[in-house]
């Protein structure tokens, strides 16, 4: 085999083996398209994440508040205490990504429940650019063209000129991992015993404030947040939001606003931060669809999008690592 056939054969494999059915062929080269663009733009780190690539472990420990969540769900995410392997990271393809300036930020999870592993995989958006992994696709093909195309696709694109119209009216101030919120963006629905699914987002909001505490350097959040760790311990309350009848629940370029009811579902507790070489959550992708029994994903058609392309980019890594 080259080469280039064999990373094709193990990348169409990633897709078999990660994706629920058959992929369509216009959905995978969707996927790849946006994963093409991402190193485009950013260039390739080997080893790394095509997205998200900057960023360390965390592990930690899982609360529930049961009482709250029985009568929406079995989940065995909120029947009891659960390990977790976390990441925390920088949005975009820059492994060099300044600290010390204002961003956007992810957060993965890999909650061990006795039913077996549950991702959450969250960033601070409040809502997504676009609805469509069409539309995003060519959201970063035009970046990798320039700004001239990225206004043309604005022009043609109602969600992304809102989104842009929300994102210049935030306040643009200087944010820990630890002081930040992370929001799911994408619906899911919680199932009771007896079949009935409530839709529902949730953000994981910090349970006390999180400071910057250190001189703010280009790269120094690991030892702010270790730090804070030390001193006064982190954590975050899951709060989950509950649809309104009105609520756009297959769109996640369509922000919840107004009064809902909310539900505080657990807490993340913090227990150690480590590096990605020394950590383990390198080596994990956290797919937005494996979940636990009584949690269901909507029909978002961004949800699959984010596997195929994590598939895509986790198979890329794996490549990488093994060539060294």
């Amino acid at each position: 085999m080259t080469g280039t056939f064999m990373i094709k054969h193990i990348l169409s494999l990633s897709f078999i083996l990660i994706s629920t059915g058959s992929v369509a062929a216009d959905t995978a080269q969707t996927a790849s398209n946006t994963v093409d663009s991402f190193e485009k733009i950013f260039g390739v780190t080997e080893g790394k994440r095509r997205n998200h690539t900057k960023g360390f472990c965390f592990e930690g420990e899982f609360v529930p508040n049961s009482t709250a969540m029985q009568p929406y769900t079995n989940s065995a995410l909120f029947l009891k205490e659960a390990d977790v392997i976390g990441r925390l990271s920088h949005k975009g393809g820059n492994n060099n990504a300044a600290d010390n300036k204002p961003a956007d930020y992810g957060m993965g999870l890999l909650i061990n429940t006795a039913a077996g592993p549950h991702n959450i995989s969250m960033n601070t958006l409040d809502f997504f650019p676009v609805a469509t992994p069409e539309a995003f696709a060519k959201l970063m093909m035009a970046k990798t063209q320039g700004s001239a195309a990225v206004k043309a696709f604005k022009d043609s694109n109602l969600d992304l000129q809102r989104f842009s119209a929300h994102k210049a009216n935030k306040k643009k101030e200087l944010t820990p991992y630890e002081g930040s919120t992370f929001n799911s963006i994408n619906s899911f629905y919680l199932v009771d015993k007896k079949g009935k699914k409530t839709a529902i987002r949730w953000s994981f909001i910090p349970s006390k404030k999180q400071s910057i505490v250190l001189k703010p350097t280009a790269d120094f959040f690991y030892e702010n947040m270790q730090d804070n760790l030390n001193n006064h311990g982190i954590s975050w309350d899951m709060v989950i939001t509950l649809a309104n009848p009105n609520d756009a629940v297959n769109d996640a370029s369509i922000q919840w606003v107004g009064e809902h009811k909310q539900l505080t579902a657990g807490t993340l507790n913090v227990l150690s931060l480590s590096s990605e070489q020394d950590g383990r959550c390198d080596n994990i992708n956290y797919d937005p669809l494996v979940l636990s029994p009584g949690v269901l994903p909507s029909e978002d058609p961004l949800l699959q999008a984010r596997r195929n392309s994590y598939a895509i980019s986790f198979g890329k890594r794996v490549l990488e690592k093994g060539a060294k």
